[in-house]
């Protein structure tokens, strides 16, 4: 046997007996939410870091299960049982979930379809018990400080990073923490083809690609191409983690330029419409209004 034939066997055996961290995480499934939650416990967060927890809290981030039921119902229920006629699995839910709820990856294929059961609950029974139920236990999944921190960290180009380490927090700077907890930098944090894993092209497991929305396409084609410069994370870390977008009027403003023309007139006298008078005066104007899109993407968008 050459030396080469005996390296390529070696390799292979060290592969079956030390599994890689990302299939050893995978192995890792809990068997309802909670047991979920406690696999990436984000309690500690808050003693340190109260102020981005309030932010946090606040935004559209902490409730991206609960405020998306009516989309992944369809995807469920239409897509899947109607056109598709196929069957729900926990990698058809993580086409929502992956995104929405990152956690829901280290969930067992049973507790991902009872999830995915319950959002149908939720939306269609919404105002039953059930669906109160359904949607106060859906409400404890969402995109939190492990989400981005640990389980999407490394995922810009997991080939070149590899998954992300077991109980590691991932910053932009890598700052020391005091001994709280072991922190790496990871520069990805600070780039838009972080926040693209999600506000963009999603590429499936199974390959399928998904456009939920037209956010990096505009943005990469449009603004980056004309010369742009600005991340994602320049405009709206702007507050913080409350990460604001189309539902913060301050972001919309910045985001829109306006200006209103006003032509005051006044009509001829004669037979107008609605008026009386064959001889008044009609006041009227000619309103021209000029929007101008400063943001990096095209609007309304999501």
């Amino acid at each position: 046997m050459g030396t080469l034939h005996k390296f390529i066997v070696l390799t292979a055996c060290c592969i079956l007996l030390f599994p890689s961290a990302a299939v050893q995480a995978e192995q890792k499934q809990a068997e309802t939410i909670d047991e979920l939650l406690e696999m990436f416990d984000e309690s500690n967060c808050l003693e340190c870091h109260e102020e981005i927890h309030s932010q946090w809290s606040d935004s559209w981030h902490s409730k991206a299960v609960v405020s998306s039921l009516g989309g992944m119902h369809n995807f469920i229920e239409i897509g899947l049982k109607k056109e598709w006629e196929a069957p729900l699995t926990k990698g058809q839910l993580l086409k929502c979930l992956d995104c929405h709820a990152p956690v829901v990856n280290f969930a067992s294929e049973e507790l991902a379809v009872k999830i995915g059961e319950m959002i149908v609950t939720a939306f269609k029974e919404k105002d039953s018990a059930a669906g109160k139920a359904a949607k106060e236990e859906l409400a404890k999944l969402n995109v939190g400080c492990l989400a981005c921190h640990n389980i999407k960290a490394t995922e810009v180009a997991r080939g070149y990073n590899g998954p992300a380490e077991e109980n590691m927090i991932y910053g932009p700077r890598g700052d020391e923490t005091d001994g709280a907890h072991e922190t790496l930098q990871s520069d990805d944090l600070t780039r838009s083809a972080f926040c693209m894993q999600c506000h963009g092209i999603y590429k499936a497991a199974d390959g399928e690609t998904i456009n939920c929305n037209t956010l990096s396409g505009s943005y990469l084609n449009s603004y980056i191409a004309n010369g742009g410069s600005k991340t994602c994370q320049d405009c709206h870390l702007e507050k913080g983690h409350l990460f604001p977008g189309g539902h913060d009027i301050d972001t919309v403003r910045q985001g829109l330029g306006l200006q209103v023309e006003i032509n005051p007139y006044q009509h001829l006298p004669g037979k107008i419409a609605g008026v009386k008078s064959d001889t008044s005066w009609v006041p009227s104007a000619v309103v021209t209004v000029f929007i101008d899109n400063k943001s990096g993407h095209r609007i309304p968008d999501g």
